[in-house]
């Protein structure tokens, strides 16, 4: 019977340890002056990275785990690796003008940004930096993200009115997908599975949707205040609001929630959501056995 009590126990523990090693939800965000992140479970705020320049867009290489940001002023790209539970460590990637937006191709394994000014293009280049290449000049991009299932990019402009853009990866057939745009777009997202662009308007804040070829336009929320980034996910869209990070449901008519209040403006925001293996889940095992051992038997 004891033996019998001692099994149960320690499966116990093992299911224990798998839903609470591999459901981690952090939202990573940047200021004015810090790179920052949110445990999106405990509300825990950690800081980063102090003293980084503006940082107004993020992206996720899966695979390899690393998070690339633009450093505006600075001029360059620069990653590191995360979730990581030591000081971060930033490796210049490339050394570009201008970088605004930026997402990662995690099928190719390709990372591709958008310069603003002089004069103004979206890049690619591999995720270490080599290989960099101009796929299109391009009038003040901004705002960036890709739909690696239909190889397509969608793209923004600082323009007033402003249009949205989509154009083959390989920067072929530029089409108008979103137009008469009051504003900027600094934000956006797809929705794969809705088949559905999001973007933020600056200006405006207005949070709406399309369909990937720009038809059936809804308005989701008006903020009626200066937004920057947003983050799609399978239910909820996060955006900056501000000194605010807000979450709110994809159907219409929904009312959003606060998820962080910052003593800064907030620009950038990435949602990390571990998939899959947890990296640490050896010291999780680690602990099972502990606890059986103190649990279970004695």
């Amino acid at each position: 019977m004891k033996l019998l009590n001692s099994l149960l126990c320690m499966q116990f523990l093992i299911i224990i340890a798998r839903v609470y090693g591999i459901k981690t939800q952090k939202l990573v965000f940047s200021t004015r002056t810090y790179l920052k992140e949110i445990d999106l479970d405990t509300g825990v705020v950690l800081t980063l990275i102090t003293k980084i320049d503006q940082v107004y867009s993020m992206a996720y290489d899966k695979k390899e785990r690393y998070v690339y940001i633009t450093r505006f002023h600075n001029g360059d790209i620069v990653r590191f690796s995360y979730p990581t539970n030591h000081t971060v460590m930033l490796e210049t990637i490339v050394s570009t003008s201008s970088p605004f937006g930026i997402s990662f191709d995690s099928v190719n394994s390709h990372l591709y940004w958008t310069e603003i000014y002089s004069p103004g293009s979206i890049m690619r280049c591999n995720p270490d930096g080599s290989n960099v290449t101009v796929i299109l000049n391009e009038t003040q991009p901004t705002a960036l993200t890709l739909d690696i299932h239909n190889r397509w990019i969608y793209y923004g402009q600082q323009k007033s009115p402003s249009e949205i853009f989509r154009v083959n990866f390989d920067g072929t057939d530029k089409r108008v997908i979103i137009k008469n745009l009051p504003t900027y777009v600094y934000g956006m997202g797809v929705d794969v599975n809705a088949e559905r662009l999001h973007w933020m308007e600056y200006h405006t804040g207005d949070l709406q949707f399309a369909r990937y070829n720009g038809s059936d336009i809804r308005t989701i929320i008006s903020t009626k205040t200066y937004n920057w980034d947003i983050e799609v996910n399978e239910d909820f869209i996060f955006y900056t609001n501000s000194n605010q990070v807000m979450k709110i449901n994809k159907s219409l008519g929904q009312t959003p929630t606060v998820v962080h209040t910052d003593t800064q403006a907030i620009y950038g925001i990435l949602l990390y959501k571990q998939d899959g293996k947890n990296p640490n889940i050896k010291k999780y095992y680690e602990i099972i056995f502990i606890l059986h051992y103190r649990v279970c038997i004695i």
